[in-house]
């Protein structure tokens, strides 16, 4: 048999996309309007893509069921249910969701009360854009999460 007689079969490739999958995430905020601008901000920047939108933490339990986001951004200071209560409720409801919750507050207590409550990160609220940009950039060992509480600058 000579190498010309033979037939070469070739199979199509399916091409690698160029940009990641980006996570789907829920983001919740008792404020409307910044709830709106984050969001707003969030899909320009095409940080993440919002799945939903909620403005309490009874209205994120309800939505994380129904949407199942990658991802929930969520306010820590909210009236009612708090987003640290929401966050261990979501650890427990929904262990595959992962929460990163917004704050003021950035003094090393609040932020291991945040890790305890099964929170990923902490980021401070002024500098979230650019915060939740460089945590999700980072893979999350299972052993990480009270170390990736975001640390002050």
């Amino acid at each position: 048999m000579s190498l010309g007689s033979l037939a070469i079969r070739t199979q199509a490739v399916k091409p690698v996309p160029l940009t990641p999958v980006r996570k789907r995430a829920l983001v919740v905020d008792d404020s409307e309007t910044i709830l709106y601008a984050i969001c707003s901000l969030l899909e320009h920047h095409e940080v993440v893509e919002v799945a939903g939108r909620a403005e309490s933490g009874t209205q994120a339990v309800d939505a994380v069921l129904e949407l199942k986001p990658d991802l929930v951004v969520m306010d820590a200071d909210m009236p009612g249910m708090s987003g640290l209560r929401t966050a261990l409720l979501l650890s427990q409801m929904a262990p595959g969701t992962e929460v990163v919750l917004m704050s003021m507050d950035t003094s090393p207590r609040f932020r291991a009360a945040c890790a305890g409550c099964g929170a990923r990160a902490v980021i401070y609220k002024p500098r979230f854009l650019r915060e939740l940009s460089a945590l999700l950039e980072r893979p999350l060992r299972p052993s990480a999460r009270a170390e990736a509480i975001a640390q002050p600058e």
